[in-house]
């Protein structure tokens, strides 16, 4: 009887778990059978590889998202657009194309790796803005596996081709004789993709990590179920897919993943020796900031390390130590080429995008008001119209009526100090450069 008692509930979850992932479901929410891979030949142009990503990338979309010829992103973008803002990208185009002037950045190349659910355009602005510092150089941004097409591809991909997919991007640049430097960029998934590399990939040439937002552990101290909940549950969130940028649900397996990749991260064995600069909101929701701000001051330990530590509503961290800058986290009310707007504190996902930026920036055509979805589309609606009362910050300020004062909560999609952040990183990239005197 006892034994019936316990397990009853334990049933009932499962039943519920069971019917639900039997529902019925958008075409997008299952997979394609043409989600993005690795390249067969670790030797393939880097140039094919983008063109045949961002090609296979529109192909999905055009079957499975424009099927009525209308677009179901905002902003109006067509597949093509999609697949360009999505898509793995090099800058220049070619690699022929770059200039040999050692003063401009000759012989310096970059890795950038994005986050999960995320794609290469949430730091494409950041690529725009090392090519203009160094004009010689390379910019090389891959496509994790499972990214990029429509978010049901997400349910079968697996992290060890996300770091397959790091080590040919790495590799691309190895054997390229007139690459000496280079600079491994991760934001979130990236980070830990990037930390990973170092100690299990062909180290040779790299000679810094940037890790922005940098994810060594989950935010929730429960990510270690998310394997289980995959057994029973595809979706642990489900929204309208109108970011023509991201994925905006959220999969079982994708957590599941991440928690794979990540959950021996704080352990010496990833200790990190060459010179390294993080970039993390103290108010994070999606990783534990406290955690990646331990890592920093533990296992780094290069003497070129630095941390931006940006301050939020969240109390002060314990872990202390040599390299960590603290950023204020400023007036609610900011400005921007003349726009004015409402900025509580940094998010996450917006901490590598500029102000500017024509999508995600203060001007932008999206705002992530999917918080609103389950309210009704007017609420939705009404989040995403500009007015003075609307507000950007991470997911905490959301109960904060005090903040919020009646407004909208927006999800920060961009960093309104991301010119001092930009100028650290071309800073760091250059051996000579001192960058405490930015960051002072």
């Amino acid at each position: 009887m006892q034994v019936n008692k316990i397990f009853r509930p334990i049933g009932t979850v499962l039943v519920v778990l069971l019917l639900s992932a039997c529902s019925s479901e958008q075409s997008w929410l299952k997979p394609t059978g043409s989600a993005a891979g690795v390249p067969k030949d670790q030797n393939l142009a880097f140039e094919q590889y983008v063109s045949d990503s961002r090609s296979n990338i529109e192909q999905v979309l055009q079957k499975l998202r424009f099927v009525n010829s209308q677009s179901p992103y905002v902003g109006d973008y067509n597949a093509q657009q999609v697949a360009q803002m999505r898509g793995p990208f090099q800058i220049p185009d070619s690699a022929e194309n770059k200039c040999s002037e050692q003063e401009l950045g000759a012989g310096k190349g970059f890795l950038l790796i994005h986050g999960l659910t995320d794609s290469p355009y949430l730091l494409k602005g950041m690529a725009q803005s090392l090519h203009q510092a160094y004009p010689c150089s390379l910019v090389r941004a891959v496509l994790l596996p499972g990214h990029g097409t429509v978010v049901g591809d997400s349910l079968q991909m697996k992290y060890q081709d996300w770091q397959a997919i790091t080590d040919y991007g790495v590799h691309s640049f190895q054997r390229m004789q007139d690459i000496d430097e280079l600079y491994v960029l991760g934001f979130s998934t990236g980070t830990a993709l990037a930390i990973k590399h170092l100690q299990q990939g062909n180290t040779d040439k790299i000679k810094g990590l940037i890790l922005l937002s940098t994810a060594v552990k989950a935010k929730s101290d429960l990510a270690w179920m998310a394997g289980y909940v995959n057994l029973f549950k595809d979706w642990i969130g489900v929204n309208k897919e109108r970011d023509a940028a991201r994925y905006s649900s959220f999969s079982s397996n994708a957590g599941a993943q991440f928690y794979q990749l990540t959950k021996d991260l704080m352990s010496p064995k990833y200790e990190v020796d060459i010179p390294v600069l993080m970039a993390v909101s103290a108010d994070d929701a999606t990783i534990n900031p406290e955690a990646a701000r331990e890592f920093f001051c533990k296992y780094t330990t290069n003497q070129r390390k630095h941390l931006i530590w940006y301050r939020g509503y969240a109390d002060s961290p314990t872990d202390n130590c040599a390299g960590v800058y603290e950023v204020e986290r400023g007036e609610l009310q900011q400005n921007h080429a003349g726009k004015h707007y409402k900025y509580a504190n940094t998010s996450h996902p917006g901490i590598s995008v500029g102000p500017a930026d024509s999508h995600y920036g203060v001007a932008g055509v999206y705002r992530d008001c999917k918080a609103y979805e389950a309210d009704g589309e007017k609420q939705w609606q009404a989040c995403m119209q500009d007015t003075d009362s609307s507000i950007f910050g991470e997911k905490n300020i959301a109960d904060m009526s005090t903040v919020l004062a009646g407004g909208y909560w927006r999800r920060a999609t961009f960093n309104r100090q991301y010119q001092q952040l930009i100028q650290s990183i071309v800073c760091f990239a250059d051996q000579d450069c001192n960058l405490n005197s930015i960051l002072r």
